[in-house]
């Protein structure tokens, strides 16, 4: 996500975060995710660990089917990969938590993603 780290070590985003109604998804390549948080520079993703995990660089897609929002194709890169604990205690599953940062958008993927903004957050992150 786009952030610049101050010499006090704390992140100064240059986007306001929010967070996501919930069923909110996205398509990193052919991994799905759940959002967690969005801005106009990036969003969180958790995912469940299969195969592989996503590209460095990758186009991703945002799908809502409540509104059947459907926005395609965004360019991004990962910015941080997380290790996200479970809450079963005998779990084998591995989630993940992705900070991917938006890379240069069309006008209509930055409209598309404005309209996301505001009617599917709930409040800031």
């Amino acid at each position: 996500m786009e952030q610049e780290t101050t010499d006090s070590g704390h992140d100064n985003r240059r986007h306001k975060r929010f967070r996501v109604r919930e069923g909110a998804l996205a398509f990193l390549g052919s991994v799905p995710g759940t959002i967690t948080d969005i801005s106009q520079g990036g969003m969180s993703v958790n995912y469940v660990v299969f195969e592989k995990d996503p590209d460095q660089m990758l186009r991703l897609d945002i799908f809502f089917s409540e509104g059947d929002f459907y926005l395609q194709d965004i360019p991004g890169r990962i910015v941080s990969d997380l290790d996200y604990p479970t809450e079963a205690p005998f779990s084998t599953v591995q989630v993940k938590r992705l900070g991917i940062q938006f890379g240069e958008l069309t006008s209509e993927q930055e409209a598309g993603l404005k309209y996301f903004l505001l009617h599917n957050t709930i409040s800031e992150a």
